[in-house]
């Protein structure tokens, strides 16, 4: 699985150091804007990019063709994908979590347990509506699918933007309630969309001739 990891990531070095290097700009312009809030929205964008240039990578190299004869199993081959969505998504938490902590609060104004299944839902959601999509359609029309998914995070950063005291009421609903209770929710919540989406492309992959 290694290997195709690999495979994915140097086919796509440019793409990643270009993605790399505005993450960092808009970075610079959130924080001295007061904006770092909105920066762990970008690691729900990030992740529909690269799985968009994923599949239109393999479909011009038809890379598949050369894969499914070998023993690698073909749920290896869809996880290795999946793992590079979830450490972005992971990337994305570890960066809400340094923001609460270093806030202006100094602590956490949610608790841990709460934001870090939280958080994983917001920037792996997406993504997981997305991956199945571009199994069983592939990269030719996956490009509507990511058309689609793109607006939609767009107009989520601008709502977030334009509503910010939505945050606010966020925070004041969830220390009304048990949140012990709601972070094992909100972690299963996570483990079930992930792991039904997981099943799901390997279904449609297994199944799949090429």
């Amino acid at each position: 699985m290694r290997a195709l990891i690999y495979k994915d990531i140097v086919s796509l070095k440019k793409a990643l150091t270009a993605l790399v290097g505005i993450v960092l700009v808009l970075s610079f312009v959130f924080f001295t804007r007061g904006q770092v809030h909105l920066l762990p929205l970008f690691f729900v964008l990030i992740p529909i990019i690269l799985v968009g240039l994923f599949f239109g990578k393999d479909t011009l190299s038809n890379v598949d063709q050369y894969i499914i004869p070998s023993p690698v199993r073909r749920s290896t081959i869809v996880l290795s994908r999946y793992v590079i969505v979830w450490a972005l998504a992971a990337m994305g938490t570890a960066i809400v979590l340094i923001i609460q902590l270093f806030g202006k609060s100094g602590a956490f104004i949610i608790p841990w347990y709460i934001l870090l299944p939280g958080s994983f839902i917001l920037t792996s959601l997406i993504s997981a509506i997305q991956m199945p999509l571009m199994y069983k359609f592939g990269a030719e029309k996956g490009r509507i699918i990511f058309v689609f998914l793109y607006f939609v995070v767009f107009s989520l950063f601008s709502y977030i933007g334009e509503n910010k005291e939505l945050l606010g009421n966020i925070v004041e609903k969830i220390s009304q309630t048990n949140t012990v209770i709601l972070g094992v929710i909100l972690a299963l919540i996570a483990i079930i969309i992930n792991g039904a989406s997981y099943a799901l492309s390997v279904h449609i992959y297994s199944n799949k001739e090429f």
